[in-house]
C-alpha cells in the first residue's frame, strides 16, 4: 500500500490595535517603531486564518525548478468583502500597499510583521494580502501568495502591527 504526502500551509493573521498617545506619535515619526509600540495602549487583538492561494504555490514551485521567484516582501490591505478563494489573483480593491517590516523563517514557519503608523491605511479593512516575487508598492503588482478577509477600522490614532504567519504542512 502506498501512502501518499500532501503538502499544504497554514496560516494565521494576528492584528494588535493601539491607541497611540502623543508620545507615541513623537517616537513613529523619528522611525523608533519599538519606543511607539512601548508608549501606546494596546486596545485589541484579533487573529484570523489566512488561505494560501495557488498563485503564491506555483511561485514556490517556481523557485525549485531555478526561476528567480518565490520572495515574499508586500502587505497589501483592501475593502472588497467577498470570500477568499484558492483561484484568486489580487485582491478585490486593493487600498494601501506596504513592504514588510520584518520577515524571518524559524523551522517551518514563515513569520512577517508589518507596522501600520497612525497616518497610513485609515479607514476599513476587510481583506489583506501577501505580495512578492515581482511586486512594487504599485497596487495589484507581483504574485499574490495569501488573502484573507477581516473586519477592522483604523484611525488617525491608532497603529496596527499585522503579524502574517505562514506554516508548511505535511500529512
Amino acid at each position: 500500500m502506498e501512502t501518499k504526502e500532501t503538502i499544504n500551509f497554514k496560516g494565521k493573521v494576528k492584528i494588535t490595535k493601539r491607541k497611540v498617545s502623543g508620545l507615541g506619535k513623537v517616537f513613529e515619526k523619528l522611525g523608533l517603531l519599538s519606543l511607539a509600540k512601548r508608549f501606546s495602549k494596546v486596545v485589541s487583538i484579533r487573529e484570523y486564518n489566512n488561505l494560501f492561494l495557488n498563485a503564491g504555490r506555483y511561485s514556490i514551485l517556481d523557485r525549485m525548478t531555478g526561476l528567480d521567484k518565490g520572495e515574499i516582501t508586500y502587505l497589501a490591505i483592501g475593502d472588497g468583502t467577498t470570500e477568499p478563494a484558492l483561484t484568486d489573483t489580487q485582491l478585490v480593491n486593493e487600498t494601501f500597499r506596504k513592504a514588510l517590516t520584518t520577515k524571518t523563517r524559524e523551522d517551518f514557519y514563515f513569520k512577517s510583521s508589518t507596522y501600520l503608523a497612525t497616518t497610513e491605511a485609515n479607514g476599513n479593512i476587510f481583506e489583506l494580502a501577501l505580495y512578492g516575487d515581482d511586486a512594487t508598492i504599485t497596487a495589484n503588482s507581483g504574485t499574490i501568495y495569501t488573502r484573507v478577509k477581516i473586519n477592522e477600522s483604523k484611525t488617525s490614532g491608532e497603529s496596527l502591527t499585522i503579524d502574517y504567519n505562514i506554516q508548511f504542512l505535511t500529512t
